[in-house]
């Protein structure tokens, strides 16, 4: 056998990366949005359909991900309150709305206001997150920041945004926190939370996250036709 000793141009370092961790204010890329389908894993029968919203860094990487939403999904939950009454929690579609919202005014606050003036001709989820990507798809590479906490999905704290939008007394919603931006920060329970994450041990992290993530929303079927144009967003 004939050995050939000379060294490839190539990288000899495998290029790894994982997913970012929680709580944390990273320094990101902006990556892109993106639609993505998939079957169900229990149940086989199911198809679902989400918008991605990705970003990276050289630590790893961390992708938003919304499902297109379903019946129901524009109702707003109620809790008991800790000191009496009761709290009432953002519907899902009121928060994925706001997500939308705040992606694309951070990235391309142009191509936004055109957005907003489209936006009655809005059919679907579907037209939405085109209109979204396409205004966008100019802004990959831009750097930014995005803002990490951590919630408990089955027994692991893992990498999420927080909640974006709140409910006032008055049964209105707002914008409660950003989670893209150059100007985030963590509140003062948030630096609580925060602490606790990083001070525990890997079997303490499946207590109960006191951060509880809104349930995962389902799909929407696509406008059978349009009647806006997408090319008008450039």
């Amino acid at each position: 056998m004939a050995f050939n000793f000379g060294i490839s141009a190539e990288s000899a370092v495998k290029n790894t990366r994982r997913p970012l961790a929680p709580w944390n204010i990273y320094d990101v890329k902006f990556m892109g949005c993106e639609i993505k389908e998939f079957d169900g894993k229990k149940d086989p029968n199911a198809h679902y359909k989400v918008l991605n919203i990705n970003f990276e860094n050289e630590e790893g990487y961390f992708t938003l991900t919304k499902f297109f939403p379903k019946d129901g999904d524009d109702e707003r939950k109620e809790y008991p309150g800790q000191n009496g009454g009761k709290v009432v929690m953002p519907s899902n579609f009121e928060v994925l709305m706001a997500t939308v919202a705040q992606t694309g005014q951070v990235l391309n606050p142009t191509g936004f206001e055109k957005m907003q003036a489209m936006s009655s001709k809005f059919k679907s989820f579907e037209d939405v997150a085109n209109a979204l990507i396409k205004i966008t798809d100019k802004a990959k590479g831009t750097e930014t920041k995005i803002k990490l906490i951590g919630r408990n999905r089955e027994g692991k704290v893992v990498a999420d945004v927080p909640r974006i939008v709140g409910i006032n007394k008055e049964g209105e919603s707002f914008i409660a926190d950003n989670y893209i931006g150059t100007k985030l920060f963590f509140s003062n329970y948030e630096e609580t939370q925060r602490e606790k994450y990083l001070k525990a041990k890997p079997t303490d992290m499946k207590s109960e996250d006191s951060l509880v993530a809104e349930d995962p929303i389902g799909i929407d079927k696509p406008a059978a036709d349009d009647d806006f144009n997408l090319e008008s967003l450039l």
